[in-house]
C-alpha cells in the first residue's frame, strides 16, 4: 500500500463525522462527477475532512493547510450561484505556529449547531497539544472565531476526530493521544449557564482497550457512544467500542471487538455507523482478503454479543480496479452503502491508482456486492478522496480529495446519479 495513505489517510482521514444516514433517493447508476472547487495556497490546502450542509444549501469544511497566513488552514464556505458554480469564502485562517491560541490545522470536519454556528478541532493551541474551536458569524457578515477549550495532554492531546452534538446540546470528541494513559481519550463538553464550556474526559484508553480513537463518535437512540479505535486492543489491529451512561454520571466502556493485524484480518478501522436495527457498520484501511481494506457489519445478539462479518474485501495490487484503502461509510435511504478509497481504480496519473467512490449493495441472498460509481484521474480531476461522503436531498454525492484539482491542492467534488 502506498505510504503516502499510510501516513495522511491514518492521520487525517479517519478525523470524520460518522453517523449519517440520509434519505436521499436511493436509485444510482454510474457516476457523473464534477469538480466544484480547487484549492491552492491562500484559499487553503488539503480539504482531508467531511462537508456539512446548511438548511441553505451552502457547504462548510476545513483544509488542514493553506490559508492567510500560510500553514495554519482555514475553514471555509462553498455558495452555490444562479449558473450553478460554487464561489468559496474563507470564514477564517488559522495561526501558522503550533502553540498559537487560534489554533493550528484543523484535522476534522464541522459540527452545526441551530444557530449556524461551526465547531471543529486543531492539532495546535496554546499548549499544543490541540483545540476545540467555534466559528461564529456576526450581524455584519463578518465570521470571528473563540476556543472554548485547550487540551494539554491530560485531559487529552491531538483532536484528529471531529464532534458531534447530544439533544442538550453538548459536545462529544476523542483525542488520539493523552489522558491517564496516554493513549487517548473519549471527551464531552458542557456548555454552562455563564456560556463557558466545561470539559468531562468520559474514558481514558489504557492500549489494552484500544489506542489512539481517530474517529468521530455515533449515537444510538439509548444513548449510547460508539467509536473505534486505530490501533491497540488485544491484537493491535484496532477495537470498535461502546461507552454507556451510568446513573453516577459516570461512562462505562464495554469492547465490542479487537482487529487482529496478522494475515487477512482486516485492521485499522476507520469509524462506524449505524442502521435503524442497531447494526454497526465500517471500514478498515488494511487486511481483508486480498489485503486491501475491508467492509464490516457488526450484529448484537440477546446476550449483548456482538458477531463480526466482513461484507467485502478490497484489493491491495497497483490500480486495482475496485480501489484500496476505503475510508468512512455512508447509507442511502435504501441501506444501501457507500464510501471512497484513498487509492486504486483505474486512474495512472497516482502510481497506485487515484481514488474511488464505491457503492455496495445488499443481494436477496444475504451477499453485498460492489459497483464503482467513478475512478478518480488526478491533474485537474480530484485524487484521493479521503473523506466522508456526504448525501444532499436530490440523491448527488459531496466529498472532498486531499489532492488534483487545478492548482494540487485538493478539491471539493459532486457524483451525481
Amino acid at each position: 500500500m502506498l505510504k503516502k495513505l499510510s501516513l495522511i489517510s491514518l492521520l487525517s482521514a479517519f478525523a470524520v463525522a460518522f453517523g449519517f444516514t440520509s434519505t436521499a433517493p436511493s436509485a444510482f447508476a454510474a457516476g457523473a462527477e464534477m469538480v466544484l472547487f480547487s484549492f491552492g495556497s491562500a484559499n487553503g490546502v488539503e480539504p482531508r475532512d467531511p462537508l456539512v450542509f446548511d438548511p441553505a444549501g451552502n457547504l462548510y469544511g476545513t483544509t488542514y493547510q493553506g490559508g492567510a497566513n500560510g500553514q495554519g488552514g482555514t475553514v471555509f464556505q462553498l455558495t452555490r450561484g444562479a449558473d450553478g458554480t460554487w464561489a468559496e469564502t474563507v470564514l477564517y485562517s488559522f495561526c501558522t505556529k503550533p502553540d498559537c491560541r487560534d489554533g493550528y490545522q484543523p484535522s476534522a470536519g464541522l459540527a452545526v449547531d441551530g444557530t449556524g454556528d461551526l465547531y471543529g478541532t486543531a492539532l495546535g493551541g496554546v499548549h499544543r497539544d490541540g483545540e476545540v474551536f467555534e466559528i461564529s458569524s456576526g450581524t455584519n457578515g463578518a465570521w470571528s472565531e473563540t476556543v472554548p477549550h485547550s487540551f494539554d495532554g491530560k485531559n487529552g492531546n491531538e483532536p484528529y476526530g471531529g464532534l458531534i452534538f447530544d439533544a442538550a446540546g453538548n459536545l462529544y470528541g476523542t483525542t488520539t493521544a493523552g489522558g491517564a494513559h496516554k493513549s487517548g481519550t473519549v471527551f464531552e463538553m458542557m456548555l454552562g449557564a455563564d456560556g463557558k464550556w466545561t470539559e468531562n474526559v468520559l474514558h481514558s484508553f489504557s492500549g489494552k482497550d484500544g489506542r489512539q480513537p481517530m474517529a468521530s463518535l455515533v449515537f444510538d437512540s439509548a444513548g449510547n457512544l460508539y467509536g473505534t479505535t486505530l490501533a491497540g486492543g488485544a491484537h493491535n489491529g484496532g477495537t470498535v467500542f461502546q461507552l454507556t451512561p451510568g446513573k453516577d454520571g459516570k461512562w462505562g466502556e464495554k469492547l465490542l471487538l479487537s482487529f487482529d493485524s496478522n494475515g487477512k484480518n482486516p485492521h485499522y478501522p476507520s469509524g462506524v455507523i449505524l442502521d435503524a436495527a442497531g447494526n454497526l457498520y465500517g471500514a478498515t484501511v488494511y487486511g481483508g482478503a486480498h489485503g486491501g481494506g475491508a467492509v464490516f457489519q457488526l450484529t448484537p445478539d440477546e446476550s449483548g454479543k456482538w458477531t463480526e462479518k466482513v461484507l467485502y474485501s478490497f484489493c491491495s495490487a497497483s490500480r486495482c480496479a475496485d480501489g484500496s484503502g476505503p475510508g468512512g461509510l455512508v447509507f442511502d435511504a435504501s441501506g444501501n452503502l457507500f464510501g471512497a478509497t484513498g487509492v486504486g481504480g483505474t486512474g495512472d496519473s497516482c502510481g497506485e491508482g487515484c481514488g474511488t467512490v464505491f457503492q455496495l449493495t445488499r443481494g436477496t441472498n444475504g451477499e453485498w456486492t460492489e459497483t464503482v460509481l467513478y475512478n478518480f484521474e488526478g491533474g485537474n480531476d480530484a485524487a484521493q478522496p479521503n473523506s466522508l461522503l456526504i448525501f444532499d436531498a436530490a440523491g448527488n454525492l459531496y466529498g472532498t480529495s486531499i489532492e488534483g484539482g487545478t492548482y494540487d491542492g485538493g478539491t471539493v467534488f459532486e457524483i451525481s446519479p
